[in-house]
């Protein structure tokens, strides 16, 4: 009987520690994470790079961000090459579920094409 209070005991502190740790890394994502985001008010993106700004929680080796400054190349839809860099910052609004999770973009400045200066 005692094994099996201290196996429940155990597993429910494993479940509220893991929840805690998933809970407080939640908005913090990885550079992939970021770099998958492939639409930048409205223009497909190619070739995005991303680099953590900011404080970074290291977890299992991997540092993770809750804001990123990202470059990526994108071509007007008439054009067969890419013609226009795109600057801007990504800031994660929470847990990441793929290129649709929460997030905003600030600070964007799309560089060279046809009419952008």
């Amino acid at each position: 009987m005692l094994g099996v209070a201290l196996a429940a005991a155990v597993l429910l502190t494993t479940t509220i520690a893991g929840a805690e740790v998933h809970e407080r890394l939640s908005p913090y994502w990885p550079a992939w994470q970021a770099e998958s985001i492939s639409t930048v008010r409205g223009m497909p993106v190619r070739g995005r790079d991303c680099r953590g700004v900011g404080r970074a929680i290291v977890d299992d080796g991997v540092r993770r961000y809750r804001r990123f400054r990202c470059a990526a190349r994108a071509r007007a839809p008439w054009e067969t090459y890419d013609t226009i860099a795109v600057l801007y910052m990504v800031h994660s609004l929470g847990p990441y579920a793929g290129p649709a999770s929460p997030h905003t973009l600030t600070q964007v400045h799309f560089i060279g094409g046809p009419g952008i200066p």
